[in-house]
């Protein structure tokens, strides 16, 4: 077992710090809506134990590394406390400051497996993925036993079960963010796995139906967001050379193969929410064919479609946000968009600092990356997922997407790749 040498004394076996990057990735909330900030505060005690293995030093690379993206985070942080302070409503300090925290938790959890147990690029992802696995297997033992799924959702989704709709299509495994966040990374996870396949050593595809499982087993954002990031990585593959298009016709026929085999497997043991996938995928059909909109599709392009009034009101916003049950919705409604709801809290100038720090920082990056990351086009489909996942929920200013977009991003411009053949 491989354990950190600190002054003679063995430390953090490496078990240990699996179940730590679980929790980073993941952050559950055990004790449910009674402390709904112990994610953040369990993220803020970890990361200042694990700054701890680090020296002075290394400590100033990964800030300098991610200097970009602190900057800027931490503007629109003060820019929204000023906004909302003049509309006398809620600042979001803590909600607003989560992803820098939840940044540096992994960030540093990275550079300590990388400084004590020699950890390329490939290991780490490796790691992410083999969470992954766990993850299908504590939803498979939900499935199996329905007592241990109500035992585990009543602690991390206390405010979801009580919709019915929701709970009785998915919510598997252990999440703090089930029917968006889960999907979706495991559609960013996913992806990386494809681009190790293809770059690499295939015996990464064989995770790709551990992602497809949580990722239907929770919400069906996550396909269309790893479809759109696989449609890049294909699209820039085919026109590399000619065994690039024998090599996309194989990667498209063993996709559609997974997933009809997911499927098929998934209406006999899950109907209901067989039948959830089949119904968003036929008013996606609906949609195209007709152009009429229907289930999700007629409130994301009809009643969550809101505009602020006024020139001042498109520059600055109102302060407020206008997501779920707050209490602003009594004059301007209900989105769930995130454009929307960062358009009402600070206007276009909010949303400038917000999507242009977030780009800059991915941008700033590719060059440091090696030629296989670069010519996959990789961090363009990150953008790419980060700009459609925004639309579905709020991803541009906090939450665990676009952390792990960032670290990701930290990941393939810092260290050693090594992806072997």
């Amino acid at each position: 077992m491989g354990e950190i040498v600190v002054g003679g004394k063995k430390n953090w076996p490496k078990p240990i710090l699996f179940v730590i990057g679980f929790f980073l990735v993941y952050q559950p909330n055990f004790l449910g809506q009674s402390f709904s900030y112990l994610p953040m505060v369990m993220m803020a005690f970890i990361t200042s134990l694990l700054i701890l293995m680090l020296t002075p030093g290394e400590l100033m690379n990964v800030f300098r590394n991610l200097a970009v993206f602190l900057i800027g985070i931490s503007l629109s942080v003060l820019y929204y406390w000023i906004r909302a302070m003049l509309a006398g409503s809620d600042p979001r300090v803590l909600q607003n400051t989560a992803v820098m925290v939840n940044v540096l938790g992994l960030v540093i959890w990275l550079e300590i497996l990388r400084k004590y147990f020699n950890f390329s690029n490939q290991k780490v992802l490796t790691w992410l993925l083999w969470l992954v696995v766990w993850q299908c297997i504590i939803a498979v033992i939900m499935m199996l036993d329905p007592s241990i799924r109500s035992e585990i959702l009543s602690r991390t989704a206390a405010g979801v079960i009580d919709n019915q709709f929701i709970y009785g299509k998915r919510l598997y495994g252990i999440s703090s963010d089930y029917t968006f966040f889960t999907p979706i990374y495991h559609s960013i996870i996913g992806l990386c796995a494809i681009y190790l396949g293809m770059n690499g050593n295939r015996r990464y595809y064989l995770f790709l139906p551990f992602c497809l499982f949580m990722i239907v087993m929770n919400g069906r954002t996550g396909l269309a967001t790893l479809s759109l990031g696989f449609g890049i990585l294909l699209f820039k593959r085919l026109f590399t050379s000619f065994r690039g298009v024998i090599q996309v016709a194989l990667l498209v026929l063993f996709s559609i193969g997974i997933t009809a085999l997911a499927l098929l497997v998934l209406q006999k043991i899950q109907p209901a929410t067989y039948q959830w996938i089949i119904d968003g995928a036929m008013d996606t059909v609906t949609l195209i064919i007709t152009g009429n909109k229907v289930g999700n599709y007629a409130q994301l392009a009809g009643s969550f479609l809101m505009v602020p009034v006024g020139i001042g009101a498109w520059l600055f916003g109102y302060g407020i946000r206008v997501y779920g049950e707050n209490t602003a919705n009594i004059f301007f409604g209900t989105s769930d968009i995130g454009y929307v709801n960062d358009l009402f809290m600070g206007g276009i100038t909010y949303m400038l600092l917000l999507y242009g720090t977030g780009i800059s920082y991915i941008l700033s990056r590719t060059r440091l990356l090696n030629d296989s990351v670069r010519k996959s086009m990789l961090l363009i489909a990150f953008i790419c997922i980060w700009a459609l996942a925004n639309y579905k929920g709020e991803a541009a200013r906090s939450g665990l997407v676009l952390s792990s977009i960032i670290f990701l991003t930290y990941l393939f411009s810092t260290g050693p790749e090594e992806i072997e053949e």
